[in-house]
């Protein structure tokens, strides 16, 4: 992979952060959220922005955006309430990235233009060639 001196340094030059923009449209990221369990926190009203659902617990949610090799971390973020949602949190984070550039998710992105997900196999049937390759997006 290429980098820059923006990539590695952490400054902000537009002119550097424009030419890394666009090396990654090359590549089709893979995007995925986690939850790590938190304290119940002491007051009510943050305790409820940061109980998920899902988890059944307070959480702090984490989501993580590689090159599709696995290799090369493009992008990190840390700390959300559990109770915000994986699309949601991707598309607050989706802005640092070019227009054109693709993704892959899993499920939890079904909805979302910029993310290729999953097709799950019809009952007593089976994908088609298209459908296995990935090519195809899921439909909600």
């Amino acid at each position: 992979m290429v980098t820059t001196k923006s990539a590695i340094t952490g400054t902000k030059n537009s002119s550097d952060k424009e030419i890394f923009s666009e090396i990654l449209t090359k590549y089709e990221l893979i995007t995925d959220s986690y939850e790590q369990g938190i304290e119940r926190l002491e007051k009510y009203e943050k305790q409820k922005e940061y109980y998920s659902g899902k988890k059944q617990s307070h959480t702090r949610k984490s989501q993580v955006i590689v090159l599709p090799n696995g290799k090369d971390i493009v992008d990190i973020e840390a700390g959300k309430p559990g109770k915000t949602s994986d699309i949601n949190f991707f598309r607050e984070t989706q802005e640092k990235f070019h227009q054109e550039q693709k993704f892959t998710g899993d499920r939890a992105y079904v909805g979302e233009p910029a993310i290729k997900t999953p097709k799950k196999k019809p009952k007593n049937q089976e994908l088609t060639s298209k459908e296995k390759s990935g090519s195809g997006r899921a439909s909600i």
